[in-house]
């Protein structure tokens, strides 16, 4: 089984049809989506429709901005069916006290949360969200894995650029993987050739794409080849691409 822990409802003219067919032509089987709601894209309210037109095939990820979200919100969003979430652009850093009632709602929930890590991309409403890559640094996550156990947290992108960063906290950290989501892919490879069974271990990576669902054949090429060049097993390689994930989520392979 093939999941891509991180995409986005993108939008565009039949998006859900580009979507399937593009999981289709690279055999992923399911996709944890998630509506940013900002910059011209679909918000949570897509997302829900696409995962409820296609259960088998979508998996929610509703999104929460910390600090501008009501904690409300995930109970909310968990009695619409999402079954993760999606954190990103919070007001302060991830670890702040003023956050922990959403994580503790998560965890109550079984909701498993990713959240954006590393420098952003730039927004139009940058300047109203206040917008501060500063605030998502991965090291935020570490007081979150240890106050929550049964919190599963992903830290997409790998944290990038504080890769090292990333990969001690999830380190000690049960209860924490990384995806290796966006661009920069021979930069995060080489930082996984470079602190692999160091630093980092196959079990502790996730496969996402955030792309364009046109873009999914060949990432997939892309990342299979550099996961062997890397010289990481078949059987950890099946960890990657799907099996940790379906573990994440609770789906029988």
């Amino acid at each position: 089984m093939i999941i891509d822990v991180h995409n986005h409802y993108w939008g565009g003219k039949d998006f859900l049809k580009r979507l399937l067919n593009g999981m289709d032509e690279a055999g992923v089987d399911k996709v944890c989506l998630s509506g940013l709601g900002i910059d011209g894209m679909p918000g949570n309210e897509a997302v829900e429709e696409a995962f409820k037109e296609h259960p088998d095939r979508i998996i929610g990820f509703g999104v929460i901005f910390p600090g501008r979200s009501p904690f409300e919100k995930v109970d909310d969003l968990y009695s619409r069916e999402f079954k993760g979430l999606k954190m990103i652009v919070p007001t302060k850093g991830y670890d702040h006290e003023d956050f922990m009632p959403y994580y503790q709602k998560a965890e109550d929930y079984s909701m498993p949360i990713l959240f954006h890590t590393g420098v952003i991309m730039s927004f139009k409403e940058d300047k109203d969200l206040g917008t501060s890559s500063s605030y998502m640094r991965p090291a935020y996550l570490d007081k979150i894995a240890r106050v929550f156990p049964k919190l599963k947290i992903i830290a997409a992108h790998m944290g990038d650029p504080w890769f090292l960063e990333a990969y001690r906290v999830a380190q000690y950290c049960p209860n924490m993987w990384l995806d290796v989501s966006g661009a920069a892919i021979f930069i995060k490879a080489l930082n996984i050739r470079k602190y692999l069974w160091i630093r980092i271990t196959p079990d502790k990576l996730l496969w996402g794409s955030d792309a364009p669902p046109e873009k999914y054949l060949q990432l997939l090429i892309t990342w299979r080849t550099l996961i062997r060049e890397i010289g990481i097993s078949e059987d950890d390689s099946e960890k990657i691409f799907g099996k940790t994930a379906a573990q994440i989520l609770g789906i029988e392979c």
